[in-house]
């Protein structure tokens, strides 16, 4: 078969035993590759009423068909696993260079089972598959340990990495799981699942060939794409400040998609931070957890964090694998008390959770909750979203001061929201209650808190208003994986 390994790589952590599944080709021709590789998997190998904790659930790493063939866009891993979040199905994706390299080392796929006795990382190099022991990598943040274990690396090929930090080892059902020292497959708790199973990282270095049945025709294809983004480009005589003016064109009652060139060309200036002031503007960004409008937060605020404010910080872009857009970039941190000088420029998803779904209109701040939750492992949306449920329960007297360690939570009050991001990685105090989630944490709380908790069926949606876009409302309800914002757009997708 071309394209695809035609087999998945099963570990069971809890004996120590690897060995490989081989895939039929009615498999492929049926469910293809990636996700839908992986519902044909796990529904066979999770048994009804698994604990999504416990060693009978399953974390796969999934890689896609066309990832490697020379097809662009087809870079992005996927991570699926019963949800801790929600108990049903659950998934989170991930650009970076960890989906070639999974095919790389000669699968499609590799699936955890079991639980560890002690922390460990799963190795896939020249000398094959195996199971190492990672005391000395537990307790560190992703950042720290993915800086650790390259700088001891002796392999011929510098690894791909994916790993978790502190927030996933202490078992946050809001945790994810990084690659590339901050690209992150955030949702659904499955950094929560990798943390229950006492594995802190993987790490494959593989070079196994992956080829297209038509290798001449994906080259051709490819290019002509290329050549399409390529040309696109925003006006350099338009500022950020015309995003506001495009934002008001896409809060007009009809429904228009954008097109492709449009979007990559505010992706390429950018990123996804291009909403910022955009989403704000048509009504896509929630505000006030959920509650407020533009009448909140309005241009003396969300002018404030206007892209070309983010971008003033970058110091260069990058592209994630097989990508000819280049959305990412890396930006300087230098003077906002952070371990580090340069950071991943933080995406619209966490802008808006930690800036209007807040009322915070502070810059900085973003930069560093941004940071705080990269090197924690912790999802943005669901940690910013968790905080607007608390600031919400503060303002009703649900929550006292007593009751948030000293804390005044407070709309937009900067200093208490890093605060309160802190203790939540930590799980100390309030934050042990907030670490697991709005649903969780309304559980726990109690005195009716359970109305100011936005959550599908137990996940904290996307920043984006079904209000704005009908079909995101819908799918945030009726997706098998509730509360997911990259799917089901008509406006922006």
């Amino acid at each position: 078969m071309h394209a695809v390994m035609g087999k998945v790589l099963v570990v069971d952590l809890s004996t120590g035993q690897i060995q490989e599944e081989f895939i039929d080709a009615f498999v492929y021709e049926k469910y293809i590759g990636g996700v839908g590789l992986a519902v044909y998997l796990l529904k066979k190998m999770i048994p009804a009423g698994a604990d999504p904790l416990g060693p009978d659930n399953v974390l796969a790493f999934m890689s896609g068909a066309l990832t490697g063939t020379g097809s662009l866009m087809t870079g992005r891993w996927m991570v699926c696993t019963k949800s801790p979040l929600t108990g049903g199905w659950g998934d989170a994706n991930c650009g970076g260079t960890l989906s070639p390299a999974i095919k790389q080392c000669g699968w499609d796929g590799i699936l955890f089972k079991g639980i560890a006795s002690e922390p460990v990382v799963f190795i896939a190099d020249e000398n094959g598959p195996r199971i190492e022991k990672a005391h000395d990598l537990w307790g560190l943040d992703a950042i720290q340990s993915e800086e650790a274990i390259r700088s001891s690396w002796v392999g011929k090929k510098q690894p791909a990495i994916a790993v978790i930090g502190p927030a996933a080892e202490q078992v946050s059902l809001i945790s994810g799981i990084s690659n590339d020292g901050g690209r992150y497959a955030a949702r659904s708790g499955v950094g929560a699942v990798m943390g229950s199973k006492k594995l802190k990282a993987i790490i494959l270095s593989g070079n196994q060939k992956i080829t297209s049945a038509k290798p001449d025709v994906m080259k051709t294809l490819s290019k002509q794409y290329a050549d399409f983004i390529n040309k696109a480009h925003w006006p350099k005589i338009a500022s950020g400040k015309f995003l506001k003016v495009m934002g008001k064109a896409l809060g007009l009652p009809i429904v228009v998609p954008v097109p492709g060139a449009a979007t990559a060309m505010v992706l390429k200036k950018w990123g996804t931070s291009y909403n910022n002031t955009t989403g704000v503007v048509n009504g896509d960004s929630p505000i006030k957890n959920w509650t407020g409008s533009v009448k909140d937060f309005g241009p003396d605020k969300f002018e404030k964090l206007n892209p070309d404010r983010i971008i003033a910080r970058e110091t260069k872009k990058y592209r994630c694998y097989s990508c000819v857009i280049g959305c990412g970039g890396i930006c300087n941190i230098t003077g906002l008390n952070l371990p580090g000088e340069h950071s991943h420029k933080p995406e619209y998803e966490t802008c808006c959770a930690f800036g209007p779904l807040l009322l915070n209109d502070n810059l900085d701040t973003i930069f560093v909750c941004n940071e705080l939750c990269n090197r924690a492992g912790l999802d943005t949306i669901s940690a910013g979203s968790v905080i607007a449920f608390a600031i919400e329960c503060y303002e009703n007297g649900i929550l006292t001061r007593k009751d948030t360690d000293g804390l005044e939570l407070a709309w937009g009050n900067s200093e208490a929201i890093i605060a309160l991001l802190k203790k939540i990685i930590k799980r100390e105090g309030i934050g042990a209650i907030l670490a697991d989630g709005s649903a969780k944490a309304a559980e726990r709380i109690g005195k009716d808190s359970a109305k100011f908790a936005v959550h599908a069926g137990g996940q904290e949606p996307g920043m984006h208003d079904g209000r704005f876009d009908p079909l995101m409302g819908v799918a945030y309800a009726a997706d098998p994986t509730p509360g997911r914002h990259t799917i089901a757009a008509s406006v922006y997708y």
